[in-house]
This record gives C-alpha cells, sequence and structure tokens, in this order.
C-alpha cells in the first residue's frame, strides 16, 4: 500500500517489472499459437498521470514496464485499454482525465489501438486529439455506449457522439465501442 511508511517503491518496481516479463512470455505464447488481436489492460500509467503528474520518472518505468510487457508483439494487433472504472458499473474516481497522458499513451506506449472511456465521462478530453488530428500513429476507440446505465441509448445519441469524434480523429483512426 503506498499509503503506508512501510512502502518500497524500488521494491514495487522489481515486482512490476517481473511481472510485466512473465506477462511478456505468456503474450507471445498467445500470439505464437494463433491470436492475431490482444488486448492490455493499462490503468497505472492514466491513474498516475492524472493524480501524480510530478512522478515523471515513475511514470517513465511504467511506460518502460508496459513496453517490456508487450515486446516481441509486432504481428498482433494490440489494444491498450484504458478506463475510470469497472464493468461492475461502478465509477471508481472523479475528476479524471487523459490530458496528462495522451501523449504517452499516442507517442511512447507500443501499441495498434487506444481504448478510452468517453460515453460515461460525457466526451471529456475528446478535444485533446486535435492537435494530434493529422499525425496519429494509432487508432483511437471511444465509448459511446455505456455499461454502467441500464438505459441503451438512443442512434441519434450515439451518432451525435460519433460525429462529435470525427471533428477531432479521422474516420480512418475511428473506432467505436461500449
Amino acid at each position: 500500500d503506498s499509503h503506508t511508511a512501510e512502502y518500497d517503491l524500488e521494491d514495487k518496481k522489481r515486482l512490476i517489472w517481473d511481472m510485466s516479463t512473465a506477462m511478456n512470455v505468456e503474450l507471445r505464447q498467445l500470439a505464437a499459437a494463433g491470436a492475431k488481436v490482444i488486448q492490455i489492460e493499462e490503468p497505472t500509467i492514466h491513474f498516475v498521470a492524472n493524480f501524480y503528474p510530478d512522478q515523471t520518472e515513475l511514470l517513465d518505468f511504467l511506460v518502460d514496464a508496459f513496453n517490456h510487457e508487450v515486446d516481441g508483439l509486432d504481428d498482433v494487433e494490440l489494444w491498450i485499454h484504458t478506463c475510470w472504472g469497472n464493468p461492475n458499473m461502478q465509477k471508481v474516481v472523479e475528476d479524471t482525465s487523459y490530458a496528462n497522458s495522451i501523449e504517452i499513451y499516442l507517442e511512447r506506449c507500443r501499441g495498434d489501438i487506444w481504448t478510452l472511456e468517453m460515453k460515461d465521462r460525457n466526451q471529456k478530453d475528446l478535444e485533446l486529439f486535435a492537435p494530434f488530428r493529422n499525425d496519429l500513429k494509432k487508432k483511437i476507440c471511444i465509448g459511446v455506449i455505456s455499461h454502467r446505465s441500464l438505459q441503451i441509448e438512443r442512434p441519434e445519441e450515439v451518432a451525435a457522439l460519433i460525429r462529435r469524434a470525427l471533428k477531432v480523429i479521422p474516420a480512418e483512426r475511428l473506432i467505436v465501442s461500449t
């Protein structure tokens, strides 16, 4: 627990690196067995960037660990999934933003597609993609359907969200999802 006196960041980094190494072995085996698409859950980088942006050394380490985890997966379509909650329809934190992590995910993390939570955040941060519009190296997958609501979105609402996204993300780089 990082909020206790016993917390040892260097020990935690060693653990993270070892886990990244183990995951890399597993992911390479999946690719060798024929997996063409692999999604990696990556909540840590955007949480740290949002709430502890001055922790640049830790952020650099987390990017290195992520890239170590996915090293050698060049023949696999790699999805990076980020969100601010969990599948049990719960919102975990408030005041969320991808502002401090957008460059990290777009430029520094290996991967082909970055999945972002957008629907339950009212498309907050969508405008952050405008400066990258003409040079997006990854496809961007945004949520246009909420998994936190029992009420399904109307087609017109989904279409409006997609149109808004197309103002800052080119059509050939946009994927929509829940």
